[in-house]
């Protein structure tokens, strides 16, 4: 074997196209960032560009953060909110995560009235999505991951 052929055998193998090297950024990532459109069917009440971040704690837990979002054309200011403590998995190019009964934070103070239930979502190398209810209230997001 020459020289130059144990050092490409040796040399790590290297994602080539920016799409390998997304896919390669996913698997090693902790914290996800994505701006998205959230839904209120009941409200019939959309909100464009929430900005959304999911962090992994450990092998099992995550915490959603959203950014400036409302859920009510009536809804006087904008909150952040924080769905802390949802159960999560992780497999080749996934997060999938779920709750119940979860208390949301708002200025890290915990908000009762608003409980998560039926907290489903995932996130791939392009996308973070979920649905659940706040306070009985469903919603939906769907946001591009920002790299």
């Amino acid at each position: 074997m020459t020289l130059a052929a144990l050092i490409a055998a040796c040399s790590p193998i290297t994602p080539d196209t920016p799409e390998e090297q997304q896919k390669a950024a996913f698997e090693e990532a902790t914290e996800f960032t994505a701006c998205g459109r959230i839904a209120v069917p009941s409200q019939t009440f959309t909100l464009d560009s929430v900005r959304v971040e999911a962090r992994l704690r450990g092998t099992t837990t995550i915490d959603i953060y959203l950014y400036e979002v409302t859920f009510s054309p009536r809804m006087p200011v904008r909150i952040d909110m924080v769905i802390p403590d949802a159960d999560c998995t992780r497999t080749k190019g996934r997060v999938t995560f779920t709750g119940n009964g979860i208390e949301p934070t708002m200025g890290g103070n915990p908000v009762a009235r608003y409980v998560v239930t039926d907290l489903q979502g995932a996130i791939t190398p392009d996308s973070l999505t979920f649905t659940t209810a706040f306070g009985g209230m469903t919603c939906t997001y769907h946001g591009a991951l920002v790299w």
